[in-house]
Formats: structure tokens, C-alpha cells, sequence
């Protein structure tokens, strides 16, 4: 009868947690859009705000709803279905980010969750694709597949 080992050695123990090492993830707070989830590095998210009033400003793009004031500061609002070219919609949420030291609004249908994904399981999006707004993407275990938004496509696209 062959003796089972019970114990990791120090060189298992190593091995291990070198693996593990090598598997980076980020965080990415996944959102709904036009029935779409969508993945914002969770880095960029200041907050996320439900209710809020936002004021109209002529000669803006399309796609900028107006301003809201966050505790006296001015942050402009993207609906982020109008500028993929769907029709807007009012029961929607902010989530204020922080983009390139600027705070802007994204208008989004809803929240799903934060997950952590692996950078490896992120595959870039096809050249033909019409997804400008899109750096990439990933299939999630239990939610489908989560486009990653580039947030500066967003803004200077």
C-alpha cells in the first residue's frame, strides 16, 4: 500500500503560488445597455448615483444629455445609447467616471455586478466590427458576454 501525502513540500507550496502569480485579473463593473452588458475598468469608477437631475445645454452633441451638479461640481452626462444610436430612455442611472482626470457621466440602463476577469480572457474585438466604442471582450461563466467599453472612445471618439 502506497503512503498518500498529506503535506505540501515548500517546493509545492512555491509552484503554487507561482501559478497564481501569473494569473492577472481586473476588476470591471459590468453595466446593461440596449440589453448588451457592457465592462467599465472598475479603476475609472468614481461612483455610481440613481438619483439625479439633469440640466440641458444647448449645442452640445446628441449624445451629451446635459449636466448634473455632484456636490457643487460639473460633470457632463453621455448617454451611452444615444451615441451607439439607439433611442435614449429616462429610468437610467449615472456612473460618474474618472477619465483622463476629468469626471464624466455615463447613462446607463442598470447595474449588474463587479467581477474580476482574467486579462488573458479578454479577446480583442474583430476589425470589421461596428463596436467602436469597444476595446474588447469576454464571456462571463454565468452572464454571457461582457463588451469592455473604452472609455476614452467614449469621449474623443
Amino acid at each position: 500500500m502506497s503512503e498518500e501525502k498529506l503535506f505540501a513540500t515548500e517546493a509545492d507550496v512555491e509552484a503554487a503560488e507561482g501559478v497564481a502569480a501569473e494569473v492577472q485579473t481586473d476588476k470591471y463593473l459590468i453595466f446593461v445597455s440596449d440589453e448588451l452588458l457592457y465592462g467599465i475598468d472598475a479603476n475609472l469608477v468614481v461612483e455610481i448615483i440613481t438619483d439625479h437631475t439633469i440640466t440641458y445645454l444647448p449645442r452640445l452633441p446628441h449624445y451629451v444629455r446635459g449636466i448634473i451638479n455632484l456636490r457643487g461640481q460639473l460633470i457632463p452626462i453621455i448617454d451611452i445609447r444615444l451615441r451607439l444610436g439607439k433611442p435614449p430612455r429616462e429610468d437610467c442611472c449615472v456612473v460618474v467616471t474618472n477619465v483622463d482626470n476629468n469626471l464624466i457621466g455615463i447613462l446607463v440602463d442598470g447595474m449588474e455586478k463587479m467581477v474580476d476577469v482574467s486579462k488573458e480572457a479578454i479577446l480583442p474585438m474583430p476589425t470589421h466590427s461596428s463596436q467602436m466604442l469597444v476595446s474588447g471582450m469576454c464571456s462571463l461563466p454565468d452572464s454571457g458576454t461582457m463588451l469592455i467599453l473604452d472609455c476614452d472612445q467614449l469621449i474623443h471618439g
